[in-house]
């Protein structure tokens, strides 16, 4: 009944948009404010809005892609919050990249654990931050970009445990500040949707109690994104290969949990560890005029140490999607996808294409 009643509403909002939001190439600014609705066996039901405005910082310049401004906010029904302001600059004949973030929000969310007596039993928690966020690339030979990235983070994590529990193990204040480096060889024939092309990313982050962060610990990602064009620009395939490895004395705030682009139809945190490794595909298809549907599919595991992803559960996710194209110039799209995983599933409107955020 919760899916049927949503889609309603999506698909309410889907005709809406398809006659009021047309682009006009001759503006300076090309905005696109949308309302969207999710639903996860976790979060429940989630109400929110996005607004983003796309634009060339020089008008002259033929070669950086659009810069954009945004903010966006959200509120779910079990009584989980978040808002964010965003900017993401693209200068100088795209020689230079920025991307910078601030917010604050609350998620009331779960983790399974193993308990004496209880045996397997999902934890509640709720986790406050307040965030400030900055990366900066340049490029340093053709399509090769490499840069540096931090983040200052206040977290406090309450635990629903039993009253026998002491207060101080039911209550987690840290800090979650790290710098990051990156190296980005980057093939996309365009940055927000691309038909061809790849991008391969490697990130390392370094948490440090100089850094006033909590655990001495770093987080190593690896990112392979590959599209390929089928006949023509309305047929993509589109492949992703993701490797998340923290390692030192990592703490739960520090772990991965799957789920997100990686691989969609998790939501119930279930499943979170130290590494997570995940590879999916994604076909995507625009058959009439700016409508389009996608398949996805893939696997994903989570893993203390690398060792054990032989051993490991392999958890399966596979969906459907609605897609509208809303700002043809920029390939803008809005969408909607439905996901089955093991013993969960999840619904997620989306602004933009998966694997390109």
């Amino acid at each position: 009944m919760k899916l049927k009643l949503l889609l309603t509403v999506f698909v309410t909002l889907f005709g809406i948009l398809a006659h009021s939001q047309e682009q006009d190439s001759t503006k300076k600014v090309n905005l696109a404010a949308i309302p969207f609705v999710n639903y996860s066996k976790t979060l429940g039901t989630t109400f929110g809005a996005m607004t983003q405005g796309f634009y060339k910082v020089n008008r002259n310049d033929t070669v950086s892609p659009s810069s954009s401004s945004g903010l966006m906010g959200l509120y779910t029904t079990n009584k989980s919050y978040f808002f964010a302001a965003f900017q993401r600059l693209y200068l100088n004949e795209d020689r230079w990249r920025i991307l910078a973030a601030v917010g604050f929000g609350n998620f009331n969310y779960q983790y399974l654990q193993d308990l004496p007596l209880l045996g397997g039993t999902f934890i509640d928690f709720g986790t406050g931050a307040k965030f400030a966020f900055t990366r900066v690339e340049r490029q340093i030979y053709k399509e090769l970009y490499g840069g540096v990235s931090g983040v200052i983070s206040k977290t406090v994590t309450d635990f629903d445990l039993p009253d026998f529990v002491p207060d101080s193990i039911k209550a987690d204040k840290r800090s979650m500040n790290n710098l990051g480096l990156i190296l980005n060889y980057d093939k996309r024939e365009h940055q927000m949707n691309p038909y061809g092309g790849y991008n391969i990313e490697i990130k390392d982050e370094f948490y440090r109690e100089w850094l006033n962060s909590g655990n001495n610990f770093e987080k190593l990602e690896l990112t392979y994104n590959h599209y390929y064009m089928l006949k023509n620009e309305r047929n993509i395939l589109a492949t992703r290969m993701k490797a998340i490895v923290a390692t030192g004395d990592v703490p739960f705030q520090g772990q991965s949990v799957v789920g997100h682009d990686d691989i969609r139809g998790y939501s119930n945190g279930k499943y979170r560890d130290n590494q997570v490794y995940a590879v999916q595909a994604e076909y995507r298809w625009r058959f009439y005029k700016k409508f389009g549907m996608v398949g996805f599919a893939g696997v994903a595991s989570a893993v203390k140490q690398f060792g054990d992803i032989f051993s490991s559960e392999v958890l399966p996710g596979a969906g459907v999607g609605l897609r509208y194209l809303m700002i043809e110039k920029e390939r803008i799209n809005i969408g909607i996808d439905v996901a089955k995983g093991k013993d969960d599933w999840g619904l997620y409107f989306r602004i933009g294409e998966s694997f390109g955020r």
